[in-house]
């Protein structure tokens, strides 16, 4: 059936011509609602899911401290074989404070408590708090023991350095010189 706008003279626009089926844009419509539909589930679930997390106790998760030390394969070396100082080893004083005389009162401390004292000298750096350093894995504890010796409250592993162990002594600690211990001490 054709009625005055199927014939349309050239040049002339007259009416519009009726769309024949609505199916086509109705399947378009449809398949737009599911898709909202479809992120709308999707932003729910993620919302109860942070908010369900934010919730929980944070402190569930952590692990009881020292149960992966007694997972580990490695030995850990018992009390009494850290307790006493490795005369074998090298400690190095370095002085990074630039207060005189710190290096070699430092030194005294580190040979009265039983390890051999390699170079004492100056150290440029841009540390503020004095720090024991160790070479090999193996030496931690008794970097540590150094530490506790003379006061310093850091360790780390650290190949920049040629001794076994290395003091490098700053300004935190440089003016009231080694504290005194109890323990880590090879006199008995």
């Amino acid at each position: 059936m054709t009625d005055e706008f199927d014939e349309i003279e050239t040049g002339r626009r007259s009416g519009a011509h009726r769309q024949e089926s609505a199916a086509q844009s109705n399947v378009g419509a449809i398949a737009l609602v599911i898709i909202l539909a479809l992120v709308a589930v999707l932003l729910v679930v993620a919302a109860i899911n942070i908010i369900t997390s934010s919730m929980k106790n944070p402190e569930s998760d952590v692990a009881e401290p020292g149960s992966e030390k007694t997972a580990s394969a490695s030995p850990s070396p018992s009390e009494s074989e850290v307790s006493v100082a490795d005369s074998s080893l090298d400690v190095d004083v370095l002085n990074g404070s630039g207060v005189s005389g710190v290096a070699q009162e430092f030194s005294e401390a580190v040979e009265k408590k039983g390890w051999s004292v390699g170079e004492v000298g100056n150290y440029s750096t841009g540390l503020s708090d004095s720090t024991v350093f160790y070479k090999d894995e193996s030496d931690a504890s008794q970097a540590e023991m150094v530490a506790e010796a003379l006061g310093v409250d850091a360790t780390e592993a650290s190949t920049d350095f040629d001794a076994d162990i290395t003091v490098v002594i700053c300004s935190d600690i440089a003016e009231r010189g080694p504290e005194p211990s109890d323990g880590g001490s090879g006199e008995n």
